[in-house]
Formats: structure tokens, C-alpha cells, sequence
């Protein structure tokens, strides 16, 4: 799917004020990231993208090789897992607090890098599979 006007929805985004704190407190150490992913059926992309119509899995994957492999030596990112969420075990299933296709957790060896990946042109330009792929994500931050 496409769409020429398609605005990009920035809740998927982190505020300036979340950008801060993630720069300015926590230990210098070693960060994990765990997303909480939900995948448009079909990816959209604007119809000046030049993307072949694919999955929001499949554009988001496209996203994931940019922060793993196009720009790994500055993100230093280590999978630690990938895979579909299977079962709500707790909660109440089919509500969107529980309502996710797949978890993602990356370690980084510092925020530092996380930050140095997020400031990278080559990584901001694959940002826009994540905009085509995602129909809502959650990013929690957690020691590593």
C-alpha cells in the first residue's frame, strides 16, 4: 500500500525530553532495548519511496538490518532476541496493551552508542521502513 500524502506518525518516536534523559542519566554501561512490535498487514510506503509493496514485517526487517549490520560498527548491536510473541500467558488477551506480533531485544555496550546509531545518516534514512512497517511499537529501556 501507498500513498503519496501518507503523514509519518511520530508516536513511534522518541520525544526530545526522552532523547535527554536517555543521554543524561542511567550508568555508562551497557543498555538493553526491549521492543515491543506491532506490523502493519501491508507496509506503507509514499508512493515517491521507489519500494516494492511487502509486509510491515518485511519493511521493519529492512529497518533492522540498518541499525544491526549498515550501520553495526557505530551501534555495536548484539541481538539477544528475535522472534514472535506466541501467547498472551498474563493479561487479558486481544486488547492492545497485549496485542503484539513480535519482541526484539538488542543490547548496546553504552547508551552512547545507542545514541551514536540514532544521530547516523545512513540510520536515519532506513527510518522510513520503520514508519512503513510499524503500526505501533513500545521501546523499553532497561540495564544491561
Amino acid at each position: 500500500m501507498t500513498n503519496v500524502d501518507l503523514p509519518i506518525d511520530r508516536s513511534i518516536d522518541p520525544t526530545a525530553d526522552q532523547v535527554r534523559a536517555l543521554r543524561d542519566h542511567g550508568s555508562d554501561g551497557p543498555v538493553v532495548m526491549l521492543n515491543l512490535l506491532k506490523f502493519r498487514d501491508s507496509a506503507t510506503y509514499a508512493d515517491d519511496a521507489g519500494m516494492a509493496p511487502c509486509s510491515g514485517a518485511e519493511a521493519y526487517d529492512r529497518y533492522q538490518h540498518a541499525f544491526t549490520v549498515t550501520v553495526g560498527a557505530i551501534s555495536q548491536a548484539e541481538v539477544l532476541y528475535d522472534g514472535p510473541v506466541e501467547q498472551v500467558f498474563i493479561g487479558m488477551a486481544g486488547t492492545p496493551e497485549t496485542d503484539w506480533d513480535k519482541v526484539l531485544i538488542v543490547r548496546y555496550p553504552t547508551r552512547r552508542h545507542f545514541l551514536a546509531m540514532m544521530a547516523d545518516g545512513a540510520y536515519r534514512q532506513a527510518l522510513v521502513h520503520r514508519y512503513a512497517g510499524l503500526a505501533r511499537t513500545v521501546l523499553l529501556q532497561c540495564g544491561g
